[in-house]
């Protein structure tokens, strides 16, 4: 299991639920991230490799998450049946590589990169995507069979994050992303400048070097999953994510199992998260007038938003809820291998 960003979450919750897995004892084998010149894809994917074939004799099938880490082992999906698992598939992410820092790919690369993924893909036996947006490409873009794709979001704690006193006099938009930019935390800093200020407080988790200012806080150095970050979702009113490149945000889960209602663009996978005017608001990216209206209409009207947030936990709690996606995941893993 490749160890970055959310992903990182996603195998700490799935290692606590291990005992769903049916008839099975998982063997965990987390890929640690390293910054190297060498590319992720190729150094991850050396890695795992080398990690599986320690194992491979005493294992009856394999699932990988993500398919970055997957690049060198179609050999041995020919020893054992292997599922792969994805937040978005590489073309998925061909589109945001310029958000996520990384340089445009020249379109020969790009083409060599489709045709050995499509052939890594043919040999597994399945594959699992967190949003219907992935499993679109895995058809579409990889002539994978729409019966091979299974859609199982990762599952949250819902006893973690939960609604809190929320008794404030002024409506609290939290936002949480480590890369301020790429989540558009500098847009929405600008829009609460101009229209918010007075009418509600912005609540900024992020690493980045902040200063605060009146009507914003900054909170630095909160880990996934602590105790912090679960009484910040619990006691927050609305929460904003203009992120401008995501696959799946896992924020927005945790805002759903809080109950709080989300204004989010429209990228990768997110849509499959929020139902417009139910949970929250979808916007276009880099869209200050709708990200502005969105969370001004919400900040004015308590109403509003608790209806919303009684939807949001609703909806955390049919479709996300850990240990049923747990279930869901280790199941399929099981009918494949």
């Amino acid at each position: 299991m490749e160890q970055t960003l959310g992903s990182v979450t996603h195998y700490l919750n799935l290692r606590r639920q291990e005992g769903l897995s049916p008839g099975a004892l998982p063997c965990w084998l987390p890929i640690e991230f390293s910054q190297t010149n060498v590319p992720w894809a190729l150094f991850g994917s050396l890695r795992a490799r080398s990690a599986v074939s320690r194992v491979l004799d005493e294992v009856d099938g394999l699932f990988v998450h993500t398919t970055t880490i997957a690049l060198l082992m179609p050999d041995l999906f020919r020893k054992r049946p292997a599922v792969l698992s994805s937040d978005g598939t590489p073309l998925n992410k061909q589109g945001m590589r310029e958000a996520y820092g990384l340089a445009k790919e020249r379109s020969l690369v790009a083409a060599a990169k489709r045709a050995h993924y499509r052939s890594v893909f043919s040999r597994a036996s399945g594959f699992v995507a967190w949003s219907h947006w992935t499993k679109q490409s895995f058809v579409d873009d990889y002539r994978c069979r729409a019966e091979d794709v299974e859609v199982i979001p990762p599952g949250i704690d819902l006893d973690d994050f939960a609604p809190g006193d929320r008794g404030h006099e002024l409506p609290r938009i939290l936002f949480v992303g480590g890369d301020f930019k790429r989540k558009g935390g500098d847009l929405l800093l600008d829009v609460f400048r101009r229209r918010l200020r007075g009418y509600a407080e912005l609540v900024l988790v992020s690493g980045a070097d902040l200063p605060e200012e009146p009507g914003v806080r900054v909170h630095r150095n909160v880990s996934a999953n602590s105790a912090k970050l679960r009484e910040l979702y619990a006691t927050s009113d609305i929460l904003a994510l203009p992120t401008r490149a995501d696959c799946y945000s896992l924020v927005c889960m945790e805002a759903l199992a809080a109950g709080l209602p989300i204004v989010a663009t429209k990228v990768g996978g997110i849509p499959d998260m929020v139902k417009e005017g139910v949970t929250g608001h979808l916007i276009e990216r880099d869209d200050p007038d709708s990200l502005g209206d969105a969370l001004y209409h919400l900040a004015r009207s308590a109403v509003t938003r608790a209806r919303m947030g009684e939807a949001c936990r609703a909806d955390a709690i049919e479709r996300f809820e850990l240990r049923k996606n747990a279930r869901r995941l280790f199941d399929f893993v099981s009918s494949r291998c």
